[in-house]
């Protein structure tokens, strides 16, 4: 995004809003293909009926537990949600939507856009919950116009989905060899120092009187988090796949959060509040970080992602991009996917921040990475910065208008060895240096 002389672009990618549960992952021709696109509707090049169902599988595979699986781990009866598993709720779309019109305003408010402006551009992974956050997103950053979602010619898009991923084939034993150095070999050690978070995750799920959760207050619930068996391993879809008591936190934790910031009633629970939460969250954020914030990670899955990003960036400042931008030229370029596409961006580039309600570096429901083009005023140099946006969880819970009195919790990154800006050729190289395989030429 550009303030001042030569307003430029805004590439943000983001999370999926609140969904009933779960989480997921975050080709040439993005922003070239307009067959069959009817504007203000879903834009979608021809997608086989098998592609549909193979990228339906994948969703569902990556649904998070059932209330019923929850209950098991918790002594009270789990929220329930009024759409499909894995679909964007009502108030998970409203959310949104109040999100775009604060993005509408602030970018109004820097000159970017004007009152009326309709440039933005809009891309969406092959899901329900990320095309129904395009769409909520669009409602308010762009009200009036008839935006169009646009995707993939099939699915899975190689922009979110590894490994379909142009740049490199998917390597899970090397992955996970990354995850296992990270740990010394050890996985057991490193969930053992884990405990203290677990152990408050534990007393909220079983709503003990004190942490840790005693002996007989663990039986009473029909299953417990330190059952659950210490493992690295490949999985059948050869991908790599980590179980401890401290990583089967997450799906619960994101299904907590989910409930929340939905508004849900938790009728019979005590101590759920958004500091409570929080401080629960901990373990949960350093799952996150293991699994998809190791940077041999986010170099297989995301860097194709990265450089279509970086083109954006570069088309906006009138250099040569060196990959497919993104889009048509907009002012403003949004990427819909799912929590671990930030993740797993964030973890390729070294991105790190931490919101009050969330552990470090989790992406947030709705949230999302900016990335920002500027120009300065007195040289006329291109600057990029960085930054992640995101509700609050009680903003979410009590539907909190947006304003510039209330706004999302907004978090500077800066560049790993660059700062906040970064000028654009430092942060080009940069980028250029963390994906895999660097471009020839």
């Amino acid at each position: 995004m550009g303030h001042g002389p030569g307003n430029r672009t805004v590439a943000r990618t983001g999370g999926d809003a609140p969904p009933r549960a779960g989480r997921g992952r975050g080709t040439r021709g993005h922003g070239r293909r307009r067959n069959r696109c009817v504007p203000g509707r879903l834009c979608r090049d021809a997608v086989s009926d098998g592609d549909r169902r193979a990228a339906t599988d994948r969703a569902a595979r990556r649904l998070g537990p059932s209330p019923e699986e929850l209950g098991r781990y918790s002594r009270r009866a789990w929220p329930r949600f009024k759409v499909p598993a894995g679909h964007l709720t009502a108030n998970g779309a409203t959310l949104v939507t109040m999100l775009g019109g604060w993005y509408a305003a602030r970018y109004r408010q820097l000159g970017l856009l004007g009152a009326s402006d309709c440039a933005v551009y809009y891309w969406a992974n092959h899901t329900q919950r990320t095309e129904a956050t395009a769409t909520a997103l669009a409602a308010g950053l762009t009200p009036g116009c008839a935006a169009t979602i646009h995707q993939s010619a099939a699915a899975p898009d190689p922009l979110f989905e590894a490994p379909h991923t142009p740049l490199a084939p998917l390597d899970a034993p090397r992955m996970l060899a990354a995850i296992s150095a990270r740990v010394d070999g050890d996985l057991a050690a490193w969930d053992a120092r884990q405990t203290p978070g677990r152990d408050r995750f534990e007393a909220l799920m079983l709503q003990c009187r004190r942490i840790p959760c005693s002996t007989t207050e663990r039986t009473r619930v029909q299953r417990r988090l330190g059952d659950t068996p210490i493992a690295m391993r490949i999985d059948a879809a050869g991908m790599p796949d980590l179980t401890s008591p401290s990583l089967q936190v997450a799906g619960i934790a994101e299904s907590l959060v989910m409930a929340y910031a939905d508004g849900l009633a938790f009728p019979g629970w005590s101590g759920i509040d958004a500091a409570t939460i929080g401080k629960a969250l901990a373990v949960h954020g350093a799952g996150i970080d293991l699994r998809t914030r190791t940077p041999e990670v986010g170099r297989q899955t995301s860097s194709y992602l990265a450089m279509r990003l970086l083109a954006t960036l570069q088309r906006g400042a009138g250099a040569t991009a060196l990959a497919d931008p993104i889009g048509d030229a907009e002012k403003i370029v949004v990427v819909s996917g799912h929590d671990g596409t930030v993740t797993m961006l964030a973890g390729l580039l070294g991105l790190d921040w931490t919101l009050r309600d969330y552990g470090a570096g989790e992406a947030a429901p709705g949230g999302g990475l900016v990335f920002e083009l500027w120009r300065r005023g007195a040289t006329g140099k291109s600057v990029v910065r960085v930054r992640y946006v995101a509700q609050g969880l009680d903003q979410m819970r009590y539907r909190i208008p947006l304003s510039a009195q209330t706004p999302p919790e907004i978090v500077a990154i800066p560049v790993p060895g660059c700062g906040d800006p970064c000028p654009l050729p430092r942060f080009t190289r940069y980028v250029l240096d963390q994906v895999s395989p660097p471009p020839q030429g």
